[in-house]
């Protein structure tokens, strides 16, 4: 009786110990993944834009950062099921108008307009998808 106490006793000690590790790799993986998944997401919509807009090396370099706050905002939105599609869309919207603040001052009056046209394409393009939902 006694030897089964002290290997329950060292079998749940082994489990106290370990189980903050696997948890935290756990944790570290996962983050990991998702900002990998931010990162190619980023550069891809600057890409993106950097094609549409014709942006100089300088412009790319100030817009990163811009993108890099926006992405994950916009995948939080989108991953949470709790708001109603409305209510989401005003968010959405939200979301978008920061971002555009923040890159007036670094586009080209052109390339804002261009800017503005490609967010009224997604835009419409969103609302299509509502509609179908």
């Amino acid at each position: 009786m006694k030897k089964l106490v002290v290997t329950l006793s060292a079998l749940v000690l082994a489990i106290a110990i370990c189980s903050p590790i696997v948890f935290a790799q756990d944790n570290v993986s996962q983050g990991t993944m998702g900002d990998q998944g931010n990162k190619s997401e980023i550069a891809a919509k600057l890409e993106k834009m950097a094609a549409a807009l014709q942006l100089t090396p300088e412009q790319k370099q100030q817009i990163k950062p811009i993108l890099v706050d926006e992405v994950p905002k916009l995948k939080a939105l989108k991953a949470d099921t709790s708001i109603p599609p409305m209510q989401k869309a005003m968010k959405l919207r939200q979301i978008s108008e920061d971002t555009d603040a923040k890159l007036q001052p670094i586009l080209t009056p052109e390339q804002n307009q261009t800017w503005q046209q490609m967010r009224a394409q997604e835009r419409q393009q969103m609302m299509q998808k509502m509609g179908n939902q």
